[in-house]
């Protein structure tokens, strides 16, 4: 959740403001289901299975009534040298996640969730504060208190007033958490109070805070880092205005110590410039909320380099089934071969991406992308192409020959540089050089879900394939 606290002080009058946008749970556990899905022309239907469904849904809300996901204000009229208190957002935290989940809140400025430099009020033009003690210090803090349902329990001294905090704080926690998703579930009120010291100026002064739901409880917390001051893909929590366009840095995946050139694009976003590789170089991995964009954990099993064991048609010996860890990877490193794993839609959403997620345009949870990275949401794919609306600016230079981007860290890249680097067929990759295809994590259908696709001269940000055939994936931080 975004919560923006604003300041007006004119005439020594302070009026103060609260809004706030709800941020969803930025760790979500899994769907786990057995499924059945049609050959790849999707004419026909080959078998059949029972499926049981464990489906961990969590959400977040705010507003006055705790049941909003829109901006909402709350003010008061303040006389400069005095102090109040104001009532803000109440808090639902609804989550059938059997392992709990926890509560994160940050003060930030701006638009670019920086944390603040002290503990006083963060201003549109600067800090509210006009010394650094006593009545020339202004400052604000915030307590969250439970009101009803099952109530989480108030970490960190946060019943009482504490001062807004800079880095990712934990709040509250739940251990146990509620197992209807249509419950009222644990819900907490949260309070603010300011002082404006009487040497305070006139001006407009704003002040945000942002709370976070991850699960299970025993998640990491949030990150607030960039990717222009994070060394690992997992340190990665915000994608800031602030950014360079087009700069490009390396960063570090810790679960295989793969390194990938990323940047922030003119979409807003910040983007993988290299195709995912995880599992070119490792037995068996498995991904955890504290490394992945998981909510349980998910083991990708080895499926390094051997044509066939991908099974893109028949998967474990079943006709047409996608509910099976399948990839499989090309590349050994070197500048002769192409650089790829391709994935069926099951893996790459870790094991939530099945035949039962049937609306158009629903969007799966996890992904096997590193922490604080997620695939792109076909929306997402759109709002990049409307940015670079052409092969020619979407591609990498020379794509029919070039085999893995490597644009130059610290400079700058007009291109996300996508790769022709084909799709996983039976027995092997293919169209090497004349097509690339990219996994979103939304779906079409219960067999298809939405792809990016271009060849040479063309590129198509709103089709849709077979979830069981292999595909390349790119990881993205959405801007906030």
């Amino acid at each position: 959740m975004t919560t923006k606290h604003q300041f007006h002080i004119k005439h020594q009058t302070v009026l103060f403001a609260i809004s706030g946008l709800l941020l969803l749970t930025t760790l979500l556990a899994g769907l786990i289901l057995a499924n059945s899905s049609s050959r790849a022309t999707d004419n026909a239907k080959h078998g059949s299975a029972v499926a049981v469904s464990v489906n961990s849904s969590c959400t977040l809300k705010g507003g006055s009534d705790g049941t909003s996901t829109t901006d909402s204000v709350y003010s008061a009229t303040m006389n400069a040298g005095t102090t109040e208190e104001i009532t803000g957002s109440k808090l639902t935290a609804v989550c059938n996640d059997p392992n709990g989940y926890s509560l994160y809140a940050i003060g930030y400025s701006g638009d670019s969730y920086t944390p603040p430099t002290n503990t006083q009020m963060i201003g549109a033009s600067g800090n509210i504060n006009t010394g650094t003690s006593g009545t020339a210090a202004s400052w604000w803090a915030m307590k969250i208190n439970p009101v009803s349902g099952s109530n989480p329990t108030i970490m960190n001294n946060f019943n009482n007033y504490h001062v807004v905090p800079q880095t990712y704080t934990q709040i509250a926690k739940y251990e146990s958490a509620t197992t209807s998703p249509t419950s009222t579930g644990a819900q907490a009120q949260t309070k603010y109070q300011v002082y404006i010291s009487e040497v305070q100026p006139a001006g407009t002064y704003v002040g945000k805070v942002k709370y976070t739901m991850v699960h299970p409880s025993t998640a990491a917390a949030p990150s607030t880092k960039s990717i222009a001051d994070a060394t690992t893909m997992q340190e990665v929590g915000s994608c800031p205005a602030t950014l360079t366009t087009g700069m490009v840095y390396e960063l570090t995946d810790s679960r295989d110590n793969q390194k990938y050139r990323v940047a922030k694009l003119k979409d807003g976003n910040c983007w993988m410039l290299q195709n995912l590789k995880l599992g070119r170089s490792t037995s068996t991995l498995t991904l955890t909320p504290t490394n992945s964009d998981v909510g349980s954990n998910y083991v990708l099993d080895n499926k390094l380099p051997s044509p066939g064991k991908f099974h893109a048609y028949t998967i474990d010996g079943v006709p047409n089934q996608n509910n099976s860890t399948e990839y499989y990877c090309t590349g050994d490193g070197t500048a002769s071969d192409w650089e790829s794993c391709y994935y069926n839609w099951y893996t790459a959403t870790a094991g939530t991406g099945t035949t039962y997620i049937t609306t158009q345009g629903q969007n799966v949870n996890n992904s096997i992308c590193p922490a604080g990275w997620t695939l792109p949401t076909q929306p997402q794919f759109q709002a990049l192409y409307d940015q670079y609306p052409s092969a020619a600016e979407m591609l990498v230079a020379n794509p029919t020959t070039t085999k893995e981007n490597t644009p130059t860290v610290g400079q700058v890249t007009s291109t996300p540089g996508f790769l022709l680097s084909g799709d996983y067929y039976t027995g092997g990759a293919v169209d090497l050089g004349s097509g690339g295809l990219y996994w979103s994590r939304t779906a079409y259908s219960a067999q298809r879900a939405y792809r990016l696709v271009m060849d040479t001269s063309s590129v198509y940000p709103a089709g849709s394939y077979s979830k069981y055939n292999g595909f390349t994936v790119r990881c993205l931080v959405a801007d906030q």
